[in-house]
């Protein structure tokens, strides 16, 4: 066989592996999570003091449109339901208060590799955060948030896969706002922070279709 004709034959073999692999990447993931939140704190306008953020579980899921080969639109949402707690003491004072934050994120998915089980990639994402405090007389806030995290996917099957990774979570406050405001005005609190940091370990499994 002429050099030529191998030449010819090592393309197409090439081509059709490529082809083969394109076909193998699924449009769609859906990955529900369950993890960890560890958070930052609140500050009193009034009164000076901090408020701690208990570290608690979360949960809630992704799901990963794919433009390309190595890129995907996520769409994040992301539930914690804690408690606020008076900063006292190496472990933190008395709980206060139940609080819930949501993130409702909108994003992009960087996959390092593609034509390998296991996937690292990197993940940035912008949109809201809700925080929902439990007391009578208070109205829940909702601010600008910052995601950036990354981790590692892997794929045993096409369509089924584990995913593992962190991620960094960062509010925009500005201050001056009244989270808390209880009955008879034996809990208030005015927050004077810029911002609320928190970083969520999560694990889940991907469903691709």
């Amino acid at each position: 066989m002429s050099g030529r004709w191998i030449v010819l034959a090592a393309c197409a073999v090439i081509g059709l592996g490529s082809a083969a692999r394109a076909q193998e990447l699924k449009g769609v993931e859906l990955t529900p999570f369950y993890g960890y939140s560890f958070s930052g704190g609140l500050k009193d306008a009034d009164t000076g003091e901090d408020f701690d953020i208990d570290d608690a579980a979360c949960y809630g899921g992704m799901v990963d449109v794919r433009v390309s080969e190595n890129k995907q639109i996520e769409f994040f949402l992301s539930r914690q339901e804690t408690e606020l707690q008076s900063d006292e003491g190496l472990f933190g004072g008395p709980s206060l208060v139940d609080l819930d934050i949501d993130y409702y994120h909108l994003g992009g998915t960087y996959i390092l590799l593609t034509d390998e089980s296991w996937q690292p990639f990197v993940v940035a994402t912008v949109g809201a955060t809700r925080i929902d405090p439990d007391a009578p007389d208070s109205d829940s806030l909702t601010r600008l948030s910052l995601g950036i995290g990354g981790g590692v996917r892997f794929f045993p099957t096409e369509n089924f896969g584990l995913y593992l990774a962190g991620r960094g979570l960062f509010t925009f406050l500005g201050g001056g706002d009244t989270l808390i405001e209880s009955e008879g005005g034996s809990l208030t609190i005015e927050i004077d922070s810029d911002t609320l940091w928190q970083a969520q370990l999560q694990a889940g499994v991907i469903f691709a279709f």
